[in-house]
């Protein structure tokens, strides 16, 4: 496995970090009675992943070559 190969890994694992948090447990949170300050917890939780989500698409984004928008 080349560096390549394996900073494209990495790369397509940071975006599906936060796909992968935000979509697996919406169905066990959307069903759960638990409340958070008096929010829903699947809406709690949705406002907790904005920071994973804007971390994780950053941290790609300088993982990817000086040359890959050409």
């Amino acid at each position: 496995m080349s560096v390549r190969s394996s900073g494209i890994r990495l790369r397509y694992g940071l975006v599906a970090l936060p796909f992968c948090a935000v979509l697996l447990p919406m169905p066990f949170l959307y069903v759960s009675p638990f409340r958070i300050l008096g929010v829903p917890i699947a809406l709690f939780w949705l406002f907790a992943c904005l920071p994973l989500t804007t971390l994780c698409l950053a941290l790609a984004a300088s993982c990817a070559p000086a040359d890959a928008d050409r």
